[in-house]
């Protein structure tokens, strides 16, 4: 029994070097409110597995979780924003589009969407819109 642990445990660590990525690294998403006129932002991010629940995000702040990806390339984190008269919807963390990008991602909330930090050059210059409304499939979070 012993020598089969060992064994799943070498193997284990061959399929990570071999794959270039490390089944025990952390990531970390942070969320930062870039809203103009001093809007709070409040968020609701969830997992298939995990509920982060809600949390005030003021202005020129920011609310940021960690976790570790998963082994097969299918960790989704996904959250609803509302402030005054809006809501929307952003895959904040989506393995198959972050992990290449960011162990570390650091986002930027505005009313247009959202801006992710590139480490290269220091500027939220990968930006995307908010998710289509028909997504949330009429059940929003919040």
């Amino acid at each position: 029994m012993k020598t089969l642990a060992i064994l799943i445990f070498i193997s284990s660590l061959f399929v990570t070097s071999c794959v270039g990525k490390s089944i025990w690294k952390k990531t970390y998403v942070e969320m930062k409110n870039n809203m103009t006129g001093g809007i709070t932002v409040r968020v609701h991010c969830k997992s298939k597995e995990d509920d982060l629940g809600f949390h005030d995000i003021t202005p020129t702040t920011s609310w940021g979780f960690s976790f570790t990806p998963s082994f097969v390339g299918s960790t989704l984190f996904f959250c609803n924003f509302a402030w005054p008269g809006q809501f929307h919807y952003f895959d904040i963390y989506d393995q198959s589009r972050d992990e290449l990008i960011c162990s570390t991602c650091i986002w930027k909330i505005s009313a247009n969407g959202t801006c992710l930090l590139d480490a290269v050059t220091g500027g939220f210059t990968k930006c995307y819109p908010w998710n289509p409304p028909s997504q949330l499939g009429g059940k929003p979070l919040i």
